[in-house]
């Protein structure tokens, strides 16, 4: 009996002699094989009045706040629903609302309205920032300063507050100014921190503080990389993630590092639809290591591609959404968790847990019907394929039994045959297994490719590979 593990995702590769798998969906990697993904699940009162056009949360002492904007509002969210904090917006689903947190401040800008602020001391409201900081696509705070991008409506400006004082713009009083880029196209992003990174279509900087009359050095990482949709970026500790021209990358800020050329690249591409490109999003879930990024498409997108960055290894999923974003955990009061169970005697923890009072780092989304929620649920529906194998080489294989690698209670497997390359191969689906877990099977091909598909609510844990018994059966 033979032995076939579950090799990476490989989709940019020919189906025969491919040694990974051509289809793997409903899944991530793990390091021993694959394991579920939970379907979406979404709390009590989480309709959004309208699709979701940006989101973020953060939290000041023992309070998180979550924010989600539509079109028009900025509303905070709670698990007894949503109250409108800003109102009278202009938001476009091509540029979205961007959100940045500042000491306790969060700041909100959508390349049209006056920036807005939060201050948790008047938590009723959203209000203009103050100053006379320019209108901005993009939103970081580097150090000290707010850092905007796309600034004034000019797609080459990047402008800055003073160290310190996020309502001081005008250039030259204090530290504030503005750069004009010479080359490299359009301003696509930026991402904050210690130091900044500018993102723009065909080139990345490095923004580093010199504590000089300069201000910032602004230093070239990349000149023929940059990033081509500002949605797709997204970052964890020192490494961002982003799509550009030649397909998905990382930089750690000194460099750039392709992660799926000869993977998902081509795939990926050749099924991007460059007049959707607004409607994407990405975010990483540190808590399983994932950059998921959702594939463009016609509002809302329901294919996303998933990269577990300690692996090196992608899948999909079928997840239909019209944004992922960053959160944090709500904080549960007793009221919620009557709402949310029925009886607290239901409750399967102690009231003392430590995940009720909140902040905890969490993937969220919205669905295609504005509700907010998590991948949570049960798992979603499996699906793996291999390469076409010849399985005899030069004859044809007898195959007897298959059997799953996998504590899924129930699988459905699908046989591919054919005796030639060229030929359309033949499908058999079986659907019985044996209390061994062998799946009896009568085929007989010169090439045979296997998928195993585990049915959506499916409890399971890890799926591996599978064994095959066959042996040589003659010539084709």
């Amino acid at each position: 009996m033979a032995r076939q593990i579950f090799s990476e995702f490989l989709p940019d590769q020919p189906a025969h002699l491919n040694t990974g798998l051509v289809t793997c969906d409903g899944v991530f990697p793990i390091a021993n094989g694959y394991a579920p993904l939970p379907q979406f699940s979404a709390p009590p009162n989480g309709t959004l009045a309208g699709p979701a056009l940006g989101a973020a949360a953060y939290r000041v002492g023992a309070d998180v706040f979550l924010f989600a904007a539509t079109a028009t509002n900025i509303y905070r969210y709670s698990t007894a629903g949503y109250t409108s904090v800003q109102s009278g917006m202009t938001t476009s689903q091509g540029i979205g609302m961007r959100f940045a947190p500042y000491n306790t401040l969060m700041l909100a800008t959508n390349g049209t309205d006056p920036i807005k602020k939060f201050d948790p001391t008047s938590p009723a409201a959203f209000t203009n920032l103050g100053g006379t900081p320019p209108t901005a696509r993009f939103i970081a705070v580097v150090g000290g300063f707010v850092v905007l991008g796309y600034a004034a409506g000019d797609s080459l400006r990047i402008a800055w507050s003073d160290n310190g004082i996020p309502t001081t713009w005008t250039p030259g009083t204090g530290e504030a100014g503005f750069y004009q880029m010479p080359a490299g196209g359009d301003i696509t992003g930026i991402v904050g921190g210690e130091y900044g990174l500018i993102f723009q279509e065909n080139r990345i900087l490095r923004m580093v503080y010199t504590a000089d009359d300069t201000i910032w050095q602004f230093q070239e990482i990349a000149t023929d990389v940059g990033c081509v949709a500002p949605n797709s970026i997204a970052t964890y500790g020192k490494t961002t993630y982003f799509l550009s021209n030649k397909g998905l990358m990382s930089t750690d800020g000194v460099s750039v590092t392709p992660i799926g050329a000869e993977k998902v690249d081509r795939t990926f591409l050749a099924l991007l639809s460059r007049s959707y490109i607004g409607n994407m999003s990405a975010v990483v879930d540190p808590n399983n290591s994932l950059y998921i990024v959702m594939l463009p498409s016609a509002a809302p997108p329901t294919k996303a591609y998933i990269y577990n960055y300690l692996l090196g290894k992608w899948t999909t999923a079928s997840i239909t959404t019209q944004l992922l974003f960053s959160a944090l955990s709500q904080g549960v009061s007793l009221e919620d968790l009557d709402a949310l169970y029925g009886n607290l005697d239901l409750i399967p923890l102690s009231l003392d847990d430590p995940s009720f009072r909140g902040g905890y780092p969490l993937l969220l989304l919205f669905d295609g019907t504005n509700r907010i929620g998590s991948l949570s649920g049960p798992p979603m529906r499996a699906t793996f394929t291999d390469a076409k194998t010849e399985i005899a080489q030069g004859m044809k294989a007898r195959i007897r039994s298959v059997r799953l690698l996998s504590d899924a209670p129930a699988a459905n497997l699908t046989i591919a045959g054919s005796n030639n390359l060229a030929d359309t191969p033949v499908s058999t689906t079986y659907t019985v297994r044996q209390r061994s877990g062998v799946y009896k099977t009568r085929e007989n091909w010169a090439y045979a490719q296997f998928t195993w598909e585990i049915p959506a609510g499916t409890g399971y844990s890890f799926a591996q590979g599978f064994d095959l018994d066959a042996v040589a059966g003659g010539r084709p």
